[in-house]
């Protein structure tokens, strides 16, 4: 061990003291102003592990058409009018109807079944279910970042989750 090695070793293992507070605290004011958390992050971290410790099957999302790309600091969001998600298990596509400042969404679920569907928007969540058809619909809901979280009667605790789209 060199000099510098045993030096580094004892600064180390020394317990944080004021200066060091005082410090870290200035670096977390750097980073805060140069680099702030997102709007929303923290939402988004929380239904990642919620997913995550579901251990959901994520859907994949496939687009049909040619969508504007909504280009988002904290997250790339997608604005289209129709959109497939599949699984191994579950396929779904759903068309997204602009109607002023709300929006209707018109689903299908294939193999065809009664499904518990979730719209989950900021801080809310919308449910429905599907027909024996595989259908379902939302009406009347607000614009912005959405997912939809889908439970199959026969496996309601293993949730299919969409990624996250632009409303």
């Amino acid at each position: 061990m060199t000099p510098d090695d045993a030096t580094l070793s004892l600064v180390a293992a020394a317990p944080v003291d004021e200066l060091d507070v005082e410090m870290l605290g200035r670096l977390a004011e750097l980073v805060n102003a140069a680099d702030p958390v997102p709007d929303g992050l923290v939402d988004r971290i929380g239904m990642a592990l919620t997913i995550e410790a579901l251990h959901a099957e994520l859907a994949e999302l496939r687009l049909v058409g040619e969508p504007a790309l909504a280009v988002r600091a904290d997250e790339t969001s997608i604005e289209a009018g129709t959109i497939t998600f599949t699984t191994d298990v579950l396929t779904v596509m759903i068309s997204v109807h602009h109607e002023n400042d709300r929006v209707r969404i018109d689903g299908w679920a294939a193999p065809a079944g009664e499904l518990a569907v979730e719209l989950h928007q900021t801080g809310s969540v919308t449910t429905t279910r599907s027909d024996s058809d595989g259908r379902f619909a939302f009406v009347e809901i607000g614009r912005g970042p959405a997912r939809l979280v889908l439970r199959r009667p026969e496996e309601p605790s293993m949730p299919v989750v969409t990624p996250q789209i632009e409303l």
